[in-house]
């Protein structure tokens, strides 16, 4: 989905009666913008709208200069209510012709959409970024391609605080650890609940700090042993096992519950009646949004002596029982790569803890391995994150409360309309659990996946498998290290039968209902 910009034309039709009479298709435009916050104004307008419609008032329609320079500051103020202002580029090409026209179609192509305009000269020179109102209404008209993620409308739908927050960081230009991640630290431990809350440069780093920071506090050494095991599951993205084999321990693969996707902790009291002592902890991995059950895992690590180290990375603001996940083990491990609800420009990540230890272990390795880059205690990372990021954090974290109610609304409406469905399975969540749908997954039971996705494809629809291989059947895991206890068999056919749906807190009911009719087309065996 696209955002657009208003000519001066379609908005000066609009504060007419004569206008909005003769230009009908600029009043559906502009209400239909409005209506869905997916309309723009140049900065670059502002002042020609301002003046232009002072000279109409005043030369037309008889009005003082006092009486027609307010009702314009009414006009504008609705106008920055409606619509988001945004900034021409610095690199407009003022060559173009006219200055004015080049630089709404520069305010264009900065947020990857399109100027609507009636300008006949505009949509001849610049056709490919520019549309009349006529021929935008036929094609909202037409049946959208769903995508699986929507970057683009997530942020420029907060535009203006990310904008504002980077300017900031631009000014200042202290670049490396300044305010903002000390900032962002400080509201993300409030938000989890935890005293500490550390940036690092992606989730994967929050992994293997973490790891090697409890290994120096517990083994007093810098990498754990090989015949250190710890337990996590195979249903997951390959960091959570690389970020094992890297501290130097070997991952111990065991099962997950098939309705929830997380590790079985029925399972993990037998891994420890086999291994006893060789088991060192446990990560947890909080899948797609929904919590592991930290009430068994916890009670587990506490009888063993275990560190728990939990893999978060998709379970910003999901919690167990009321409680945040991330602030039940040792440390929690988040990632803010783009596609997460809470996701940042790039990589991104954050480590929380309630340990002081542990905390200024993972302080040094971060910057090289010691308080002193010169003068350095332990083998270190530049795994610092970047002042940008977190400041476009910053600017999101505002609405992640918010974003996350859209996206449980949307699963809802998934749920019931799919519940009769016989098969396929809906996601499961328990009932200390609060599902954020960082994924909103679906498992086949009677329909092959692979023709499912093909078939959503061909309907305009995106889908993703997450994950198609469990890491015990990875090359890397088979030649460099790794424990297999029991069968993995729920991994397997999770990894065989699971397929994730678009969600995202900014999608159209609309859009839901579409999926929802095109696989209801479907005809049940």
């Amino acid at each position: 989905m696209k955002f657009y910009v208003l000519d001066v034309n379609i908005i000066l039709d609009n504060f007419d009666t004569l206008r909005r009479n003769k230009y009908p298709a600029s009043v559906e435009v502009y209400n239909y913008l409005k209506t869905r916050g997916l309309g723009c104004i140049s900065s670059a307008s502002l002042d020609n709208i301002k003046f232009l419609k002072i000279r109409d008032l005043i030369l037309e329609k008889g009005y003082t200069k006092t009486d027609a320079e307010m009702i314009v500051r009414h006009m504008l103020k609705d106008l920055a209510t409606n619509f988001k202002i945004i900034k021409t580029p610095s690199y407009v090409n003022i060559e173009d012709g006219d200055i004015e026209d080049a630089q709404i179609i520069a305010t264009a192509k900065a947020i990857g959409g399109k100027v609507i305009t009636r300008d006949e000269g505009i949509l001849r020179k610049y056709g490919d970024f520019s549309i009349s109102p006529d021929k935008f209404l036929k094609e909202v008209d037409k049946k959208p391609s769903i995508p699986m993620l929507d970057l683009t409308l997530q942020t420029f739908s907060i535009y203006e605080q990310i904008e504002s927050s980077i300017d900031k960081v631009i000014q200042k230009s202290n670049f490396i650890l300044g305010e903002e991640v000390t900032l962002l630290e400080k509201k993300i431990a409030e938000y989890i609940g935890t005293k500490y809350a550390i940036g690092v440069s992606s989730g994967t780093d929050a992994l293997v700090l973490s790891l090697r920071a409890l290994a120096i506090q517990g083994k007093n050494q810098e990498y754990w042993d090989r015949d250190d095991f710890v337990i996590t599951t195979p249903f997951t993205f390959t960091a959570t096992g690389d970020a094992i084999l890297r501290s130097g321990a070997t991952p111990l693969f065991v099962d997950i519950e098939l309705e929830s996707y997380t590790i079985n902790p029925e399972l993990i009291k037998k891994v420890l009646d086999k291994y006893g002592s060789k088991v060192k902890g446990i990560v947890p991995v909080h899948l797609y949004g929904h919590p592991c059950n930290m009430d068994e895992i916890m009670d587990i690590a506490r009888e063993y002596n275990l560190f728990v180290v939990e893999d978060c990375a998709q379970s910003f603001s999901t919690k167990w029982d009321g409680k945040m996940t991330g602030s039940f083990g040792d440390v929690g491990c988040f990632s803010f790569f783009p596609s997460k609800n809470l996701g940042g420009f790039g990589d991104g990540g954050m480590i929380t803890t309630n340990n002081e230890e542990v905390a200024e272990v993972i302080r040094m390795l971060l910057k090289h391995g010691g308080k002193d880059k010169y003068n350095v205690d332990h083998i270190g990372y530049n795994a610092r994150l970047d002042t940008i990021q977190a400041a476009v954090l910053l600017a999101k974290m505002q609405y992640i409360d918010e974003f996350t109610e859209r996206r449980r609304k949307i699963a809802s409406i998934y749920n019931e309309e799919l519940k009769d469905l016989n098969w396929l399975k809906t996601p499961y969540e328990h009932p200390k659990a609060y599902h954020v749908y960082h994924q909103y997954t679906i498992r086949l039971t009677g329909k092959d996946r692979n023709q499912l996705q093909r078939y959503l494809k061909e309907n305009g629809i995106d889908s993703m498998v997450y994950y198609p291989v469990p890491l015990h059947k990875m090359k890397v895991f088979i030649n460099n290290g790794m424990e297999i206890f029991e069968s993995l068999e729920n991994s397997e056919l999770a990894s065989k039968s699971v397929l994730s749906l678009p969600i995202e807190p900014l999608m159209e009911e609309r859009e839901v209902d579409i999926i929802v009719e095109t696989i209801k087309q479907i005809k049940e065996d």
